[in-house]
């Protein structure tokens, strides 16, 4: 009970930060930054290393610009020897493997870093995740439609009927996924949206006669054009949320769909250049974050892999949270052209959303220039189909040579994520830091 109090506490909080002066929502951050810092250098002696042979300290952060001053560490080395960033006070737990636990991505190529989070700071990131939900109009009664790939381990909110959760497990094919959506009307949907694609593709009047009131996507790339056919589908529009497992929820859309409010009162997020240095509104940038909340395993100035593009915007809903214009992508999977130019991960994906006919898709970089494209469909003549995603990828991706093979299907992965593009370039260089400039 004491942890849905403290939970409880922290939804207020965030649910009133967001709507902060500039200047005050400033100062909240700049305080929340100090103190991870500080706390940093007593409790991890890999920060305090690393600062030391920069010659910084914390007290060389007076200003949220000062950031800059600390060094990135290396992600490959903390994924590799994840115990070097666990707070002192939580070796014991992080050895008995009773925190909380999160398995990340894996986009830098190297091991999946396992993220452990102390029961205070889990608690504390509640209150960013019920804010992206509230900023649709959620209630704590609606129910929640999960896509997910294990069963929900019930917290004491759940068992008091505060944010009911009901499970599709990501094993099911997509038939079972929709009986189960049937079976439970009035929840709200959160989803992946490679499981969403197909399933308005082969169902769309069943799709269309279910639909909740608030569909949410998550956990993967959602290009324009796919969330464009879910949408036209359902006749809903479709809210995306961008987060990861080492920080929970980052950025979401709200109603206004204007891009995506910064989670800044829990993360600082940094979007720089193949240099560090800032990139300007509308530029594409490397995701540099900051975590403000995780006491047992802090991550400071910690590239995370993504490709994000930088905004000013100010959203018309009234939040002065800072903004991202939208997500492209991992650093990894960007291709550069035979001409010259490179193009994101979401460029390349971009122009097969919108194609009839196309259930699923998977593309594959074999080389500069030639790729692949896996197709599923219940065409008996593919030949348009395949005439259509050639032309649409030329035109995309000049000079490189896009091959179509239909296959039954786009295997997931046990987290019930599918890998829409895979860039055999880049894996042969697995662990480097892939570069971009916009």
């Amino acid at each position: 009970m004491l942890s849905l109090l403290h939970s409880s506490y922290w939804v207020g909080n965030a649910a009133a930060t967001q709507y902060l002066p500039a200047p005050a929502f400033k100062a909240l951050q700049l305080a929340r930054l100090k103190s991870i810092l500080a706390y940093a250098w007593k409790e991890v002696p890999l920060y305090r290393e690393l600062w030391a042979k920069a010659g910084v300290d914390p007290s060389s952060i007076q200003s949220l610009s000062d950031l800059a001053k600390l060094p990135i560490p290396n992600r490959k080395s903390i994924e590799e020897n994840p115990r070097d960033i666990v707070a002192r006070r939580y070796l014991h737990v992080f050895d008995e493997g009773t925190g909380y636990i999160r398995m990340s991505g894996g986009s830098s190529g190297g091991k999946q870093l396992l993220v452990h989070s102390d029961p205070d700071s889990w608690t504390r990131l509640d209150g960013f995740y019920y804010r992206a939900f509230g900023a649709l109009g959620y209630r704590p009664w609606t129910p929640l439609v999960y896509f997910w790939s294990a069963p929900f381990k019930r917290r004491t909110h759940n068992v008091l009927g505060i944010m009911p959760k009901i499970g599709v497990p990501a094993h099911l094919d997509e038939e079972s996924q929709l009986l189960l959506l049937e079976q439970n009307p009035g929840a709200w949907w959160y989803y992946h949206p490679t499981s969403l694609f197909p399933l308005v593709r082969m169902f769309p009047e069943r799709m269309r006669a279910t639909a909740p009131d608030r569909v949410i996507v998550h956990a993967e790339l959602c290009t324009q054009s796919m969330k464009a056919t879910i949408e036209d589908v359902m006749q809903r529009p479709v809210y995306d949320q961008y987060g990861t497992s080492e920080y929970n929820r980052m950025a979401w859309q709200c109603s206004a769909h204007q891009g995506y409010h910064v989670d800044a009162d829990s993360v600082i997020m940094e979007l720089l250049d193949d240099d560090n240095r800032p990139v300007k509104p509308g530029e594409i940038g490397r995701a540099v974050v900051t975590g403000l909340i995780n006491r047992m395993m802090p991550l400071i100035r910690y590239e995370l892999g993504d490709l994000l593009v930088a905004s000013d915007r100010r959203c018309s809903c009234g939040r002065t949270l800072p903004m991202i214009e939208r997500v492209e992508g991992r650093m990894k999977d960007v291709l550069t052209l035979p001409g010259g130019g490179r193009r994101t991960p979401r460029e390349q994906l971009e122009p097969f959303g919108r194609i009839a006919g196309l259930d699923l898709f998977r593309l594959t970089i074999n080389a500069p220039d030639r790729a692949e494209l896996d197709i599923v469909t219940r065409e008996s003549d593919t030949s348009a189909i395949e005439a259509e995603c050639r032309k649409r990828f030329g035109e995309a991706c000049p000079g490189v040579r896009l091959d179509v093979k239909r296959v039954d299907t786009i295997e997931k992965a046990p987290t019930g994520k599918r890998v829409l593009l895979r860039n055999r370039i880049n894996m042969s260089s697995a662990g480097a830091r892939p570069v971009f400039t916009a």
